[in-house]
């Protein structure tokens, strides 16, 4: 399954805004909650069990498996979600790559029988054991969760690796629902693109990283590259195996990121990434944060 980008006109956007930026707000998280309740209504009518959701860095993963769930639940389907991150291997355990430096990013840094193990029994028995994984010692812990589904109750897996078919080759395919979520638009202005739906979640990164793990715009700047390649080796080939597409972008971002980092951004000019994401920004009008719902998406990067 393939999906066409969409491209929205900034010169639009601005004008909403200063009609009334409550209703731009609305529009963008309508937008997103849409596609969540058609997953959720897929996932009911075709009774899946098991769903795989996968999407490339600072696409939403984590908030938009909750939302699903959240959606379900109205549904009256209950889900467990579940975060492939508790599957890796103990570090020493990853093979290396050719640097010698372990491949965390690749498959091999998962437990893939563990996950198989888990998923199968879900299937077959309803319940399974799921492990916990320490990422301060690298290691796996000796605590293992219980996981149990109701009659109709789902398993939600999101993980970089969850649409890689090695996961789920044994595993009976009208039982599973796989999701790809991705920024899937791009932003115009005289018909020229200055906003790429892959620089739109380098945004969203560099806002969540200075906030939530003191990380420099600069540090940010300087390991994106090897994020991109990461996800053209590991998460994108596998993206048409997904039954759902999401395009996880909300109309109002460029505006909302240029009142969180322009000041910021002015202060390191010098870099010639941040020049360029200053020029695209004096195009945009700004939306506060303040206007963001509280239990929107876009609160996964931009916190409170």
């Amino acid at each position: 399954m393939e999906s066409t980008r969409l491209k929205i006109n900034i010169d639009d956007i601005n004008q909403k805004n200063s009609e009334n930026v409550y209703k731009l707000i609305d529009r963008g998280e309508s937008a997103y909650m849409e596609q969540i309740r058609e997953i959720a209504n897929q996932i009911s009518i075709y009774k899946k069990k098991i769903i795989l959701l996968t999407g490339p860095s600072s696409a939403g993963k984590t908030t938009t498996s909750y939302k699903i769930q959240q959606e379900l639940k109205k549904l009256n389907i209950n889900s467990h979600v579940l975060n492939m991150d508790d599957f890796f291997r103990p570090l020493k355990d990853v093979p290396l790559m050719e640097d010698g430096k372990p491949d965390i990013e690749g498959i091999g840094a998962l437990d893939v029988e563990c996950i198989k193990n888990c998923l199968n029994e879900i299937l077959t028995k309803g319940e399974t054991k799921t492990p916990t994984f320490d990422f301060a010692s690298h290691s796996r812990t000796d605590v293992w969760k219980d996981c149990k589904i109701e009659k109709n109750g789902v398993i939600i897996m999101e993980g970089i690796h969850a649409l890689n078919p090695i996961l789920s080759e044994d595993l009976d395919a009208d039982k599973i629902y796989k999701i790809y979520i991705h920024c899937n638009t791009d932003f115009v202005f005289k018909g020229k693109t200055i906003f790429y739906a892959r620089e739109l979640r380098f945004l969203r990164r560099m806002v969540r990283d200075e906030r939530e793990r003191s990380c420099t715009y600069e540090k940010t700047i300087n390991t994106w590259d090897a994020v991109c390649a990461g996800e053209d080796k590991n998460i994108r080939p596998f993206k048409n195996n997904a039954n759902y597409h999401l395009n996880s972008t909300h109309f109002y971002e460029p505006l909302l990121y240029k009142d969180l980092l322009l000041k910021k951004f002015e202060e390191k000019k010098d870099n010639p990434v941040i020049k360029k994401f200053i020029d695209k920004f004096r195009k945009c009008a700004t939306v506060s944060k303040e206007f963001v719902p509280t239990d929107s998406l876009i609160r996964e990067f931009i916190g409170d």
